[in-house]
């Protein structure tokens, strides 16, 4: 889904160009470029939305308007493609790539807060990759913003992930830490899975380590990772409509990278 935002209900290709730049920066997320090329917005040869460099939050979303609303506007375009080669997710480098052929989108909503919705695809897929040191930067970010409230210095942050299967893997966060004079080790093991909707969930979330810093983060990090357990998470803020993904594929041999397939082809 693509948020569009103008004063008017876009007619022409170029006001497309400049509704969906406005509905993304209406939410506060910067594009670097929107083409629009085409006889009019149900004969585009290409509708295409490079993000790259854009930076959002935890916070984007997209959402599809309330109940069936009747389209405003009916996009179809031969060639789409949304990439962002990277764009920064909470400070981190994150390549997407979502492109399909024979795309029809449903916009829905007002003119100044609309929502095109992509409603068929003759084929499509879509691409999203963290490399390895840009996730351990984060997942060091994240133990050190909840240890240092407790007094506990986090010194390093080491990350392992193993795929289980094409939408599985496994996860090892080991972190050194310093607590008053001593240094120990705390580690934390759990599962992640990908369903057919891009939905991500955690699971089987454990501590362990040097006795003395377990203890602790029993205390203060075991609430948090109560909350994230089986908590579902979706992956693609902007999501698909209602197209149903399929051939989901984790691979973790470069970082961690989510490919998936949509469409009737």
């Amino acid at each position: 889904m693509l948020p569009f935002s103008a004063e008017k209900i876009p007619a022409s290709p170029d006001e497309l160009a400049a509704a969906l730049t406005g509905g993304f920066a209406a939410r506060g997320v910067v594009v670097k470029s929107v083409c629009a090329e085409g006889a009019g917005l149900a004969a585009l040869a290409e509708l295409r939305i490079d993000v790259s460099g854009a930076r959002c939050g935890r916070d984007f979303r997209v959402a599809p308007a309330a109940g069936e609303e009747e389209a405003v506007v009916v996009v179809r375009a031969e060639r789409f493609a949304l990439v962002g080669e990277p764009l920064e997710f909470e400070s981190t480098p994150v390549r997407l790539r979502v492109e399909a052929a024979g795309a029809e989108f449903r916009g829905t909503g007002p003119a100044a807060d609309g929502v095109l919705r992509l409603a068929s695809a003759e084929s499509g897929a879509l691409e999203l990759a963290v490399a390895h040191a840009d996730l351990e930067a984060l997942v060091h970010q994240l133990a050190r913003g909840v240890a240092e409230k407790q007094g506990v210095e986090v010194r390093q942050t080491k990350l392992t992930l193993t795929a289980h299967g094409p939408r599985a893997l496994s996860f090892r966060c080991t972190v050194t830490t310093k607590v008053f004079v001593m240094t120990a080790e705390l580690s934390l093991c759990g599962e992640l899975a990908v369903d057919e909707e891009l939905n991500v969930r955690l699971s089987g979330l454990t501590l362990g380590g040097d006795a003395l810093i377990t203890k602790m983060a029993a205390g203060f990090a075991r609430p948090y990772l109560d909350k994230l357990e089986g908590r579902v998470f979706p992956l693609l803020a902007l999501g698909l409509g209602g197209l149903q993904v399929r051939d989901v594929e984790i691979t973790t041999a470069a970082g961690l990278e989510v490919r998936a397939k949509f469409g009737r082809g």
